[in-house]
């Protein structure tokens, strides 16, 4: 059976591929595409270049955790003051609905 190698492969295999990391075969895939598509492998080269220049962030585990507990924090609050706007307007609607109901009802009496 023979596949199709596209872009798409080659991206995913490429952090593999440049960390040392990928198979034999994969590497001479990567090989492959690359030399058969010069502008894409331009592309990663600049990518590389990219990454290469930027700052590596490296965060210690404790640091990762807190990071973590706090994103997680700010989604719960989020989640609250939505869940609490929505209880709100709910709230609000039934109300004006009721106090409408109360004065057609008045009225026809």
């Amino acid at each position: 059976m023979r596949y199709d190698v596209t872009r798409d492969v080659v991206s995913d295999l490429y952090p593999l591929y440049q960390a040392g990391e990928a198979s034999r075969d994969s590497k001479a895939l990567v090989d492959a595409y690359l030399a058969s598509d010069s502008k894409f492998a331009t592309l990663l080269e600049a990518g590389d270049q990219v990454r290469r220049v930027l700052p590596q962030v490296g965060l210690s585990p404790e640091a990762e955790l807190r990071v973590l507990q706090e994103a997680q924090r700010t989604a719960r609050t989020r989640l609250l003051i939505i869940g609490g706007a929505v209880t709100l307007g709910g709230t609000l609607a039934l109300l004006s609905f009721l106090a409408v109901l109360f004065v057609f009802l008045r009225a026809g009496s």
